[in-house]
């Protein structure tokens, strides 16, 4: 409110333009987008011919168009600009509609700019989406990680490395964004940049984490009036629903999601929407059916054809179609997957290769494609999938002694990941191979049998809850956690007067040792 009484009191009008832009990102940041978008276009009007001060405001107006309304729009006003932040703008804008020409072309104008950091990510995923030449430059800007110190940068980098197929880097990349962005101040970020840090959990397996920070997320978009953050973290909760096997919830934050994603032209919204309902039919064992929406993703529907979709959903569109018995749809899918992942270089990143193209082959070199992910995996999720489908195989051909190790495993980390479907797909694999896992007789479907109190307890857990035993775990004082959650330190020891009881526990020192074990589970240590 300062700063609009500063710009009515300025009778100079370049001066008052510059200060209604200062008001406009003011109102903006305190969740008063109408405001925002008024005193911007006042300052629009005054900015005249001023070059520098009209970039900024176009600038301006298309994160705004970004952040709340039509993505191709902010797209047509962010690449308008000449300066390497706006084309950096555009390029993101452009990513989130999905519109490949207009990340090529403006790629090929940021190469034109001197060598450095940003440059090379936006004209390295110009040119790897042209089909050449761009993997040096994003490699080249990740060798700079230790460079950067803003939350923005961290989020470029983790999009060098998604575009090198490497989605476990690109994961710790974007939980270091969220770390940055917390201890910034700079709250006005915080929503957008937890879109990729609830991503990352739900990649990591950690679902009920996923699940509070897109939470905490969407009230913060929705205070601040991002409609496509919220579309963001909607999308997300319908990913965690349907890994964990919630069919209503699932199909309900899908279906609000889409309601902004597909008018707001957010195609990457748009997919990640129909690709948790995809899953939700892949985790649930409905093969054809999955078959037929990962398809779609790829072809038709919301979102359709969205690259970055299309490439991360591809080990799950891959496994749906060996599922369904589409050998020639598998086979196309690896095929594509092993062109995209052609300069991928971490383990992680090997093992689902190996494990794509375990699913096509017959049951004995399949064992051995699905040995070799088992052993490269990092990702403890993932690695239970790939034991999942390891043993599965082991069993079929008769080695059921060697299967049931997989199959303990992978159901021990479905149970402690609140993955229920699958949970219950490898208990019945375990007792097809000869193992019970509970041990009384006729044990129910898990995962309610014999659970694992330390990871599961902290489903128990409100999203607020679990907020402040994660910042317990990482030894955040009362004062630090009160500070990033916007609460006063009473407020936290409030909630962990509740924590406790729930968890059975006493102690900051026992929290933060479960905390920890839930985020590094005895099992073995993709971005949508």
């Amino acid at each position: 409110m300062k700063a609009e009484r500063a710009a009515e009191l300025t009778p100079e009008p370049l001066v008052r333009a510059g200060r209604l832009k200062d008001a406009a990102v003011s109102a903006w940041l305190g969740g008063r987008p109408g405001q925002a978008e008024s005193l911007l276009a006042e300052a629009r009007e005054l900015a005249g011919a001023d070059t520098a001060l009209t970039m900024e405001i176009a600038r301006l107006r298309g994160r705004f168009e970004l952040n709340s309304g039509n993505a191709a729009e902010a797209v047509r006003i962010l690449a308008a600009g000449d300066t390497l932040d706006m084309l950096a703008d555009a390029s993101e804008a452009a990513s989130y509609v999905g519109d490949t020409a207009a990340m090529i072309e403006i790629g090929r104008r940021a190469a034109a700019f001197p060598e450095g950091f940003l440059r090379d990510v936006v004209a390295g995923i110009g040119a790897t989406l042209a089909g050449g030449g761009g993997h040096d430059l994003l490699r080249r800007a990740l060798g700079r990680t230790g460079e950067l110190r803003e939350a923005a940068e961290f989020l470029w980098a983790t999009a060098a490395a998604s575009y090198l197929g490497e989605v476990d880097l690109s994961s710790e990349l974007a939980e270091r964004a969220g770390r940055v962005a917390r201890v910034s101040g700079m709250t006005g970020q915080l929503p957008v940049v937890l879109e990729f840090v609830a991503t990352a959990e739900r990649l990591a397996g950690r679902l009920a984490e996923s699940r509070a920070v897109s939470e905490e997320g969407l009230e913060l978009a929705r205070e601040a009036g991002y409609a496509n953050t919220v579309a963001a973290h909607l999308a997300n909760l319908a990913a965690v629903a349907a890994l964990r096997g919630e069919e209503e919830a699932c199909a309900r934050y899908a279906g609000e999601a889409l309601a902004i994603a597909v008018p707001h032209r957010v195609g990457l919204r748009a997919g990640l929407a129909a690709y948790a309902l995809a899953m939700l039919d892949l985790c649930l064992g409905r093969f054809a059916a999955a078959h037929d929406r990962f398809t779609a993703i790829v072809a038709a529907g919301p979102g359709a054809g969205h690259p970055t979709v299309v490439w991360r959903s591809t080990p799950d569109r891959i496994e749906a179609a060996a599922g369904a018995g589409d050998g020639d749809a598998a086979r196309a899918a690896l095929e594509a997957y092993e062109r995209w992942s052609a300069h991928a270089g971490t383990a992680e990143s090997r093992a689902l290769l190996a494990r794509c193209r375990g699913l096509g082959l017959p049951d004995d070199q399949a064992v051995e494609a699905l040995g070799e992910a088992s052993r490269l995996h990092a990702n403890p999720f993932e690695a239970a999938r790939t034991g999942l489908l390891l043993g599965e195989r082991l069993r079929r051909t008769h080695r059921p002694g060697e299967a049931r190790a997989h199959l303990r495993a992978a159901f021990e980390t479905f149970q402690r990941a609140g993955a229920a479907p699958w949970a219950r797909r490898a208990y019945g694999e375990l007792r097809a191979a000869g193992e019970s896992v509970h041990a009384g007789k006729d044990a129910p479907p898990a995962p309610e049998v014999a659970p694992d109190l330390r990871g599961m307890a902290l489903d128990a857990l409100t999203p607020q809850e679990l907020r402040i035993a994660t910042l317990v775990a990482d030894g955040a004082t009362s004062k630090e956690i009160a500070a990033r959650l916007f609460l006063s330190p009473r407020t936290v020891e409030y909630h962990l007067y509740k924590i406790y009881p729930k968890l059975g526990i006493t102690s900051r020192t026992e929290l933060a040792r479960l905390v920890v074990l839930r985020k590094a589970p005895a099992a073995q240590h993709s971005m949508l």
